[in-house]
Protein backbone atom coordinates (compact mmCIF):
# COMPACT_ATOMS: atom_id res chain seq x y z
CA UNK A 1 0.00 0.00 0.00
CA UNK A 2 2.76 2.46 0.97
CA UNK A 3 4.78 1.54 -2.10
CA UNK A 4 1.75 2.17 -4.35
CA UNK A 5 1.12 5.55 -2.70
CA UNK A 6 4.77 6.60 -3.15
CA UNK A 7 4.69 5.59 -6.82
CA UNK A 8 1.41 7.49 -7.32
CA UNK A 9 2.86 10.63 -5.74
CA UNK A 10 6.00 10.39 -7.88
CA UNK A 11 3.97 9.95 -11.07
CA UNK A 12 1.73 12.92 -10.19
CA UNK A 13 4.74 15.13 -9.54
CA UNK A 14 6.27 14.12 -12.86
CA UNK A 15 2.93 14.62 -14.59
CA UNK A 16 2.62 18.09 -13.13
CA UNK A 17 6.07 19.04 -14.40
CA UNK A 18 7.94 19.83 -11.21
CA UNK A 19 9.49 23.28 -11.38
CA UNK A 20 9.11 25.74 -8.56
CA UNK A 21 10.67 28.48 -10.69
CA UNK A 22 7.77 28.18 -13.09
CA UNK A 23 5.26 28.34 -10.21
CA UNK A 24 6.92 31.50 -8.90
CA UNK A 25 6.92 33.01 -12.38
CA UNK A 26 3.22 33.83 -11.94
CA UNK A 27 4.00 36.57 -9.40
CA UNK A 28 2.49 39.95 -10.37
CA UNK A 29 0.99 38.59 -13.58
CA UNK A 30 -2.67 38.08 -14.44
CA UNK A 31 -3.86 34.70 -13.23
CA UNK A 32 -4.95 32.52 -16.13
CA UNK A 33 -8.69 32.08 -16.17
CA UNK A 34 -10.03 28.56 -15.91
CA UNK A 35 -13.39 26.87 -15.72
CA UNK A 36 -13.80 23.65 -13.76
CA UNK A 37 -16.69 21.55 -12.58
CA UNK A 38 -17.34 21.26 -8.87
CA UNK A 39 -16.32 17.93 -7.40
CA UNK A 40 -20.01 17.14 -6.89
CA UNK A 41 -20.58 17.73 -10.61
CA UNK A 42 -23.49 20.08 -9.93
CA UNK A 43 -21.95 23.30 -11.32
CA UNK A 44 -19.03 24.80 -13.19
CA UNK A 45 -17.09 27.81 -11.97
CA UNK A 46 -14.51 30.13 -13.45
CA UNK A 47 -11.85 32.19 -11.75
CA UNK A 48 -13.26 35.29 -13.47
CA UNK A 49 -16.52 34.72 -11.53
CA UNK A 50 -14.64 35.92 -8.46
CA UNK A 51 -13.28 39.19 -9.84
CA UNK A 52 -13.52 41.83 -7.11
CA UNK A 53 -12.71 39.28 -4.40
CA UNK A 54 -9.37 38.09 -3.08
CA UNK A 55 -9.06 34.44 -4.10
CA UNK A 56 -6.79 31.77 -2.68
CA UNK A 57 -6.52 28.87 -5.13
CA UNK A 58 -5.41 25.79 -3.22
CA UNK A 59 -4.30 22.62 -5.03
CA UNK A 60 -4.80 19.42 -3.05
CA UNK A 61 -5.32 15.67 -3.28
CA UNK A 62 -6.76 13.02 -1.00
CA UNK A 63 -3.40 11.24 -0.78
CA UNK A 64 -1.68 14.43 0.46
CA UNK A 65 -1.11 14.12 4.22
CA UNK A 66 -0.47 17.87 4.78
CA UNK A 67 -3.76 18.64 2.99
CA UNK A 68 -5.62 17.00 5.89
CA UNK A 69 -4.26 19.80 8.08
CA UNK A 70 -4.36 22.73 5.68
CA UNK A 71 -7.87 22.40 4.25
CA UNK A 72 -9.75 22.74 7.57
CA UNK A 73 -7.61 25.79 8.38
CA UNK A 74 -8.41 27.32 4.99
CA UNK A 75 -12.11 26.66 5.56
CA UNK A 76 -11.90 28.48 8.89
CA UNK A 77 -9.98 31.34 7.26
CA UNK A 78 -12.58 31.80 4.52
CA UNK A 79 -15.25 32.23 7.19
CA UNK A 80 -13.27 35.05 8.80
CA UNK A 81 -13.11 37.38 5.78
CA UNK A 82 -16.15 38.45 3.74
CA UNK A 83 -14.27 39.29 0.54
CA UNK A 84 -12.09 36.17 0.51
CA UNK A 85 -12.92 33.11 -1.55
CA UNK A 86 -11.01 29.88 -1.42
CA UNK A 87 -11.12 27.64 -4.45
CA UNK A 88 -9.85 24.22 -3.46
CA UNK A 89 -8.80 22.43 -6.64
CA UNK A 90 -8.60 18.68 -6.32
CA UNK A 91 -6.21 16.76 -8.59
CA UNK A 92 -7.12 13.18 -7.68
CA UNK A 93 -7.52 10.73 -10.56
CA UNK A 94 -10.85 9.58 -9.13
CA UNK A 95 -13.20 12.23 -7.75
CA UNK A 96 -14.76 9.64 -5.42
CA UNK A 97 -11.50 9.70 -3.46
CA UNK A 98 -11.89 13.46 -3.11
CA UNK A 99 -15.50 13.14 -2.01
CA UNK A 100 -14.62 10.52 0.63
CA UNK A 101 -11.76 12.69 1.89
CA UNK A 102 -14.03 15.75 2.08
CA UNK A 103 -16.62 13.81 4.05
CA UNK A 104 -13.96 12.43 6.40
CA UNK A 105 -12.63 15.88 7.32
CA UNK A 106 -16.05 17.61 7.06
CA UNK A 107 -14.84 19.99 4.36
CA UNK A 108 -17.22 22.73 3.30
CA UNK A 109 -15.28 24.79 0.74
CA UNK A 110 -15.80 25.39 -2.95
CA UNK A 111 -14.05 22.32 -4.34
CA UNK A 112 -13.35 22.09 -8.05
CA UNK A 113 -12.19 18.94 -9.81
CA UNK A 114 -9.24 19.27 -12.20
CA UNK A 115 -9.87 15.93 -13.90
CA UNK A 116 -7.36 16.46 -16.72
CA UNK A 117 -4.97 18.35 -14.42
CA UNK A 118 -4.86 21.21 -16.93
CA UNK A 119 -5.06 23.97 -14.32
CA UNK A 120 -2.44 22.21 -12.20
CA UNK A 121 -0.15 21.95 -15.24
CA UNK A 122 -0.63 25.64 -15.99
CA UNK A 123 0.61 26.68 -12.56
CA UNK A 124 3.33 23.99 -12.53
CA UNK A 125 3.81 23.73 -8.75
CA UNK A 126 6.25 21.39 -7.04
CA UNK A 127 4.71 20.58 -3.64
CA UNK A 128 1.37 19.53 -2.24
CA UNK A 129 -0.53 21.43 -1.14
CA UNK A 130 0.31 24.57 -3.11
CA UNK A 131 -1.63 27.79 -3.28
CA UNK A 132 -1.90 30.95 -5.36
CA UNK A 133 -3.19 34.23 -3.94
CA UNK A 134 -5.03 36.33 -6.53
CA UNK A 135 -6.05 39.93 -5.82
CA UNK A 136 -9.36 41.61 -6.66
CA UNK A 137 -8.09 42.51 -10.14
CA UNK A 138 -7.12 38.94 -11.02
CA UNK A 139 -3.37 39.39 -10.51
CA UNK A 140 -1.26 36.71 -8.77
CA UNK A 141 0.23 38.32 -5.68
CA UNK A 142 1.76 35.37 -3.88
CA UNK A 143 2.48 31.69 -4.37
CA UNK A 144 2.83 29.23 -1.52
CA UNK A 145 4.40 25.77 -1.70
CA UNK A 146 3.79 23.08 0.88
CA UNK A 147 2.12 23.42 4.24
CA UNK A 148 3.39 24.63 7.58
CA UNK A 149 1.82 26.63 10.40
CA UNK A 150 4.10 29.46 9.23
CA UNK A 151 2.46 29.31 5.78
CA UNK A 152 -0.95 29.79 7.34
CA UNK A 153 0.32 32.90 9.11
CA UNK A 154 1.72 34.15 5.80
CA UNK A 155 -1.60 33.42 4.07
CA UNK A 156 -3.44 35.51 6.65
CA UNK A 157 -0.93 38.35 6.49
CA UNK A 158 -1.08 38.52 2.68
CA UNK A 159 -4.86 38.16 2.58
CA UNK A 160 -5.28 41.01 5.07
CA UNK A 161 -2.92 43.13 2.98
CA UNK A 162 -5.07 42.75 -0.14
CA UNK A 163 -8.33 43.02 1.77
CA UNK A 164 -6.90 46.18 3.33
CA UNK A 165 -7.39 44.95 6.89
CA UNK A 166 -5.02 46.47 9.44
CA UNK A 167 -4.90 43.64 11.96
Amino acid sequence: MLKTRIITIAICLLFLGVSSASFDSWMNKPAPDFTLETVSGQATMSLKDYRGKVVLIDFWASWCAPCKKSLPELQKMEGQYDDLRILAINIDDDKNNALKFMKKIDLDLTVLFDEKKEVAKTFNFSEMPSAVLVDQNGVVRRVFSGYTKKNMGQFKSEIKKYLKIDK
